[in-house]
């Protein structure tokens, strides 16, 4: 599943640089260079695409101590040194020897960052959902285990894994919604209508609303045919189980 430009230029980072990959690790040891190496080793798939989208962005991927979660992003420096960073806990270092946790990790991150000027929707948060499932799927994880990744329970990144595989992406939103009371692009896209209409017939400023409106239209289209699309595309190819 491959995004298009709107998405992948929303963010301005200059090109080049991932350090090489280690060589095979010990539990405990694994380099997270090597697991976004190992997330690109096929011919096509999502790994491949946020893989080549991370490295050409110049992305940090690292350790670090300081965060609450498992995973987590930002964005660093400014201007021309502009560049996405993911963090995975360092907590999670010695507990787990497996590439099958890391990697839908830094697929969720890397999608946050991907998607970073999509407006907040029950669709941007399944096709966050899509990215960290179809890596963990790649790298031939399997739903029997879950929520357990490679010894670590993760109760939430195995939600979302499991409301991907339940749901494609005409239900997917939808489901989305349900759980976690995000709304439709649809539902974004009547109220920002309806807040246009009172604020042209109140005679006040209406470029906010006509640009947020715009975005949200967009964002629709996309999801509605490109997404939608390739995500097909993707289960013919991988049929996860």
């Amino acid at each position: 599943m491959k995004l298009s430009v709107p998405f992948l230029s929303a963010l301005l980072f200059s090109l080049p640089c991932f350090s090489a990959a280690a060589g095979k690790a010990a539990p405990g040891d694994i380099s997270l260079d090597s697991v976004v190496t190992a997330m690109a080793d096929n011919s096509e798939g999502t790994g491949v695409w946020l893989g080549t989208w991370l490295r050409d962005k110049n992305a940090d991927v690292r350790f670090d101590s300081a965060i609450a979660g498992p995973s987590a992003w930002r964005v660093e420096g400014a201007g021309k040194e502009k560049r996405p960073v993911i963090l995975i806990n360092e907590n999670i270092k010695g507990r787990t020897d497996g590439y099958r946790y890391y990697a839908p990790l830094i697929a969720r991150e890397a999608a946050e960052l991907v998607h970073i000027g999509m407006p907040e929707s029950a669709e941007k948060r399944y096709m966050v959902n899509a990215c960290a499932a179809e890596v963990f799927f790649e790298m031939y994880g399997t739903r029997i285990d879950l929520p357990v990744f490679s010894g670590v329970r993760d109760e939430e990144l195995g939600d979302q894994i499991n409301t991907w595989v339940e749901n494609g992406p005409d239900s997917g939103p939808e489901a989305v919604e349900r759980r976690t009371g995000v709304k439709l692009l649809k539902t974004l896209i009547g109220e920002t209508g309806l807040a246009l209409a009172q604020a042209a017939q109140d005679g006040t400023d209406t470029a906010q609303l006509e640009r947020k409106l715009a975005a949200l239209k967009s964002s629709k289209s996309y999801y509605d045919n490109e997404f939608t699309g390739k995500e097909k595309y993707w289960w013919m190819l991988f049929q996860p189980q």
